[in-house]
């Protein structure tokens, strides 16, 4: 990825920042799935306050907020989300052993704690190489509870097709998925390109 594209704008941290949320986040931002994953290069980013303080507010023109998940020399890993959609999901599948099992409450108004839990896990799989990986994150990010219970099962392997994320079952519905976030995305990204606001998707 070439630096130039983030002189769309004066504010090129501002710039690097659209450009993630419309290549990365819009389906999360448009309140068609709780979370999205995000990685930040550090190597576009000259001050780190500046550019969360950026993040936090371009973030809440779309009621979206931001947890810090972990971090290297390199990258930044972000979970962007929306906390109503993100609190619905996980009172929805707070019996599911995913989630269970690994210390989350599953309460009313606990958002924050069940953040803290998922933070804390990610991080030791990032950092211990004999952690395994939190496979929760497929429930955070609003993937369909079967196809994520299925891939724990075959270890990722075995499955009927790979998009968004790996699919187990009800194909067709996961390909009308993919396809609309796949339009969502391209129409940002050209949005991205005219200088026009990614509200206007």
């Amino acid at each position: 990825m070439s630096e130039d594209i983030f002189n769309m704008r004066e504010d090129k941290m501002l710039s690097y920042i659209i450009f993630t949320f419309a290549n990365s986040c819009m389906p999360t931002l448009f309140k068609h799935k709780p979370s999205s994953l995000v990685t930040f290069q550090k190597r576009y980013i000259e001050k780190e306050e500046i550019f969360f303080r950026t993040l936090v507010a371009e973030a809440a023109r779309f009621s979206c907020c931001c947890e810090l998940l972990h971090e290297n020399e390199k990258v930044l890993y972000v979970l962007v989300y929306q906390p109503e959609l993100l609190e619905e999901i996980l009172k929805k599948y707070g019996n599911n052993p995913l989630l269970k099992n690994h210390g989350y409450k599953i309460q009313e108004r606990l958002l924050s704690f069940n953040l803290k839990v998922f933070q804390a896990r990610f991080q030791k799989y990032k950092r211990e190489a004999e952690f395994d990986f939190p496979h929760e994150v497929g429930i955070f990010l609003g993937y369909p509870i079967e196809d994520v219970e299925e891939y724990v099962k075959n270890n990722g392997e075995n499955y009927l097709l790979c998009g968004y994320w790996k699919v187990y079952h009800n194909v067709e519905e996961a390909l009308l998925t993919f396809a609309y976030f796949k339009r969502i995305r391209e129409e940002a990204i050209q949005l991205f390109f005219s200088g026009e606001e990614l509200s206007c998707v």
